[in-house]
């Protein structure tokens, strides 16, 4: 008679000891890709905080293929819908620049701008725009 109460126990048993497995494994699963998240947002923060700041006058062929933070100044604008137009310019040298996208509420002609994006064949296309707040001569002291 004891062997049916025992088969009962180790079937129970058994029952437990799965639930227990699948408990586990899903803890490793989402302890996995939580680890695996947290690595994605770090290499897209370094690539981001990687990228050089590059003016008009100083960028060249090198850059071409690489992100880059281009700063100069607003120079004809033009919006068509949601793609926008406009080049960097100092001093004589400009670079073309392309943004799909809303704009900055400041963004305007002769305004200090931050075009941030790929730069390619002589143009930027930029997937972020900011613009500068400090339109003197010197950065302040913040930011550099």
């Amino acid at each position: 008679m004891q062997r049916p109460f025992q088969d009962l126990t180790d079937t129970v048993m058994g029952i437990v000891y799965q639930s227990l497995s699948v408990r586990r494994k899903a803890k490793l699963l989402v302890t996995v890709v939580g680890i695996l998240v947290l690595l994605g947002v770090l290499g897209a923060t370094t690539i981001s905080a990687s990228t050089e700041f590059v003016t008009p006058t100083n960028v060249s062929a090198e850059h071409s293929g690489e992100w880059v933070n281009l700063e100069g100044r607003v120079a004809d604008l033009e919006t068509t819908g949601q793609r926008t137009t406009f080049n960097v310019t100092e001093d004589n040298q400009s670079v073309p620049v392309t943004h799909e996208g809303t704009l900055p509420d400041t963004m305007q002609e002769g305004r200090i701008v931050v075009a941030k994006g790929l730069y390619e064949d002589g143009r930027l296309e930029a997937s972020q725009l900011s613009v500068r707040a400090h339109e003197g001569s010197e950065r302040p002291a913040s930011t550099e």
